[in-house]
């Protein structure tokens, strides 16, 4: 099985680090609303990291399926946007029930950082983790996050 990001919220201390490391990877500056994972503050003890599983923990809420011209597919087990099929709807943005999915003049998202999560190296916690994916940690953060509603 492929390998994705698994959150482990009970490990998150609310750093940021995380997507920090993130959007200086990806576009060279720190700026968290562009970061392709999310650190959620519920109150003052609670933190945790949101992640894309690449439709993995989905369900039917699918940023894949929502796309009306297909600019989003699954290319070897990894959610994939072809910049020069997506018309910036942001449907996929709405859908996304892990709310990862960012939108600016195309939609992007955690592509992975082509198999060495920059994510993962910086978090000392072990909130994030590479390996295997783990349903009852999404479903851990699922639960979070409809908390936060």
């Amino acid at each position: 099985m492929v390998k994705m990001l698994v959150p482990y919220p009970d490990k998150c201390t609310g750093c940021r680090f995380c997507e920090i490391a993130c959007t200086l990877y990806h576009e060279g500056k720190i700026n968290h609303a562009d970061a392709r994972l999310q650190v959620h503050k519920r109150d003052v003890r609670i933190d945790f990291p949101s992640v894309c599983t690449h439709c993995v923990a989905c369900k039917d809420e699918c940023c894949v399926t929502a796309c009306p011209v297909e600019a989003i597919k699954i290319e070897d087990g990894i959610v994939r946007v072809d910049e020069d099929e997506c018309t910036a709807c942001g449907t996929c943005v709405e859908v996304c029930p892990f709310g990862v999915m960012r939108m600016e003049e195309t939609a992007f998202k955690c592509d992975l950082c082509g198999g060495d999560p920059t994510c993962v190296k910086f978090c000392s916690m072990g909130a994030i983790k590479y390996e295997e994916p783990k349903p009852e940690q999404y479903e851990a953060v699922r639960k979070l996050l409809k908390a936060e509603e």
